[in-house]
């Protein structure tokens, strides 16, 4: 072997281990940890039927109600801000008469480590149906929450939820049907 070909090995060796060692404390994964809160919608509290009289048949059906395509939008700088979109629709039944207004009473909560209820607001939005062929109403409802402060909200987790504010009886019978 010649000193020619031991100092080219040499010099290969060398650049490869530098080429190797260039890369090595570096994380191909970049994680980034967002402190947005988590936004769902409470279990047996999206929708709900509401019945006109006593009875719970098809019949005496005024509409069912429902909470649907919720969106979330967060900037988080020196504090956190979560801007909050999601439809209330209404589906008429047969019993709610041809020109009908109802009223859905929603709230929205935010609950820190899935247990403290830090803050809870009710709502209400009036829903019209104009003629007796309108089967369906949406309405677009917004809100906007804000931690005020970016170290709490590195401290705990939290998630704004939303649900129909419902009474016992109407809980009863979603989770029965």
């Amino acid at each position: 072997m010649s000193h020619m070909s031991l100092f080219l090995r040499f010099i290969l060796t060398g650049a490869l281990m530098a080429l190797a060692a260039c890369g090595a404390n570096q994380n191909p994964l970049e994680v980034t940890i967002q402190r947005c809160p988590a936004l769902a919608v409470v279990g047996g509290t999206g929708s709900f039927v509401r019945f006109m009289g006593d009875e719970k048949n098809a019949a005496d059906i005024a509409y069912e109600a429902s909470i649907t395509n919720l969106q979330l939008k967060c900037d988080q700088d020196d504090d956190v801000i979560s801007d909050v979109h999601f439809d209330l629709a209404a589906v008429r039944g047969p019993a709610l008469p041809a020109t009908g207004e109802i009223s859905l009473q929603w709230f929205v909560a935010v609950v820190r480590d899935n247990s403290i209820i830090v803050a809870k607001d009710i709502y209400e939005t009036r829903l019209s149906f104009e003629s007796a062929d309108q089967q369906r109403v949406v309405v677009t409802e917004r809100l906007r929450q804000e931690l005020p402060d970016i170290e709490r909200a590195r401290r705990y987790n939290y998630e704004i939820l939303i649900g129909f504010q419902l009474d016992p009886e109407d809980v009863r019978y979603n989770l029965l049907r």
